[in-house]
């Protein structure tokens, strides 16, 4: 099923955890519609803008599917509304402030350990938080990253 211009269904929904666990990772029309939302409103401008293929590490995962990779209580990838994203040949933080620099609509951009970026899309309550993750003592913290009129 394709969401957008440049995605799926399936790739929103794809994760090598589920496969290798059997956990069942199928969104309900209210997370599909925020998928859609979510890949027209931020990931299709961000790859229309670099010109390559995002690759989405993580999307959609079902409650039992975040639990089991250790996502957070309050992560928003249950709900549909974030995904984890990387481009090949594009370090994470040159993608990070080339999202920032933008201008798109989105809820929060998290430079998540020079890995991946957490991209999350809330329509009508945007909070447009910049965020760099970096583990200090063994524990995750959330640096604010100030951007744009900020």
């Amino acid at each position: 099923m394709k969401l957008s211009k440049y995605f799926t269904l399936d790739e929103m929904t794809r994760s090598r955890t589920a496969e290798q666990r059997n956990i069942l990772n199928v969104p309900n029309d209210e997370q599909i519609e925020n998928l859609t939302d979510l890949c027209i409103y931020v990931l299709d401008p961000i790859r229309d803008a670099v010109g390559r293929p995002i690759e989405v590490t993580s999307g959609y995962r079902s409650n039992l599917l975040n639990k089991a990779v250790g996502g957070s209580r309050t992560s928003q990838h249950p709900e549909g509304k974030a995904a984890d994203i990387r481009v090949k040949g594009i370090k994470i933080e040159q993608l990070f402030r080339f999202i920032l620099a933008l201008g798109i609509e989105f809820d929060q951009c998290i430079q998540e350990f020079d890995t991946w970026i957490h991209i999350s899309f809330n329509k009508g309550n945007n909070r447009k938080q910049a965020l760099r993750a970096i583990k200090r003592n063994g524990q995750t913290v959330f640096i604010p990253v100030r951007y744009g009129n900020k």
